[in-house]
């Protein structure tokens, strides 16, 4: 597998690119918090006008200067959610609002495996609509917001199409380990650096997915996380909810990928690479090389479709496991 990928957050000393970031010039955008959602189909012009408020520019000072990324707003009081990347690290947290105006916002939630993360805005937002889609397809028209290259150019919508679904990228990581993100989006509307964690939306205003990557050495060749990703957990993060997130300790991939490497003649699950030794399936029948195929009853056909699954657990109850080891299935329940 071709490694084309480069992350698309921007790092850069306090005064980068020559641009200046100070904003003092408030515009007529309506910020009133909403959620912000329609049924219809609009053009490309009336999204941008519609789902502005909702969009926001990430500075996140760090020791050593500042990350420079994108955000959007997904629920009542403030709540944003970017990269991981954009933020990690961040001794504070600046949003750049589409009025010119800026708020301050602290860190609520991070995923690195995921690279998603969720931040709290001093002030409440309009939201996008995250609801599940039945289906995105291939063509569909889809717009990226966010804040290429530097704060001067935020809040930048860019059109393009998505151009394939459930897509694998390899990546390099820090000690000689491949990691993979799965189940993206591939689009072709143009991203840069600084649209990492900007919404991909489709021609209702939806978020459908969290621009995170783009191919390096290639044009119009974009991915996102899907939303579904996160909203399972988010919705279990916000304040109503003393959710405290699931470890099972398994790292693993879509079976079909391990298919196609030769690992295993399964096309669904989850291939398992290896057990944390301290999570709680250390000491269960489950091993490096099984494929788990549902958790408490419910298919599981992705990694996707695990996280989702895993979202849903709480602590202290019983989970059941359903996997394929060397073409036999088997299953055990455990207390996590």
């Amino acid at each position: 597998m071709k490694k084309l990928v480069l992350f698309l957050c921007v790092l850069s000393s306090i005064s980068f690119c020559g641009c200046t970031t100070q904003q003092t010039t408030i515009e007529k955008v309506d910020m009133t918090p909403r959620l912000i959602s329609t049924s219809q189909k609009l053009s490309s012009s009336e999204i941008a006008e519609t789902v502005k408020g909702a969009i926001v520019g990430i500075s996140a000072k760090l020791k050593n200067g500042q990350s420079i990324g994108s955000g959007v707003a997904i629920a009542d009081g403030g709540y944003v959610i970017t990269n991981f990347h954009v933020i990690s690290g961040a001794k504070n947290l600046t949003l750049y609002l589409a009025d010119k105006s800026t708020v301050s916002a602290e860190y609520i939630w991070g995923d690195q495996g995921v690279d998603l993360a969720l931040l709290k805005a001093k002030k409440n937002l309009p939201y996008l609509d995250t609801s599940p889609l039945e289906n995105v397809f291939i063509g569909d028209d889809v717009l990226a917001v966010g804040t290429p290259l530097s704060l001067e150019f935020q809040h930048t919508f860019t059109k393009g199409i998505v151009s394939a679904l459930n897509r694998t990228i390899e990546i390099p990581s820090l000690g000689g380990y491949t990691t993979y993100m799965q189940n993206l989006i591939q689009h072709d509307a143009s991203i840069n650096s600084g649209n990492s964690g900007g919404p991909l939306i489709n021609t209702q205003g939806k978020v459908i997915g969290i621009n995170s990557l783009k191919a390096s050495d290639a044009e119009g060749i974009g991915f996102a996380i899907p939303i579904e990703t996160a909203t399972s957990l988010i919705s279990r993060l916000l304040p109503d909810s003393q959710f405290e997130k699931v470890y099972l300790g398994v790292f693993g991939h879509d079976a079909s990928l391990a298919k196609f490497n030769g690992l295993s003649e399964e096309a669904e699950g989850v291939f398992v690479v290896d057990i944390d030794p301290s999570s709680p399936l250390a000491k269960t029948a489950l091993k490096a090389g099984d494929v788990i195929t549902h958790i408490n009853g419910k298919a599981i056909k992705t990694t996707l479709d695990l996280r989702k699954a895993i979202y849903e657990l709480n602590q202290g109850e019983t989970v059941e496991i359903t996997y394929k080891s060397n073409k036999e299935t088997k299953a055990f329940s455990t207390l996590i």
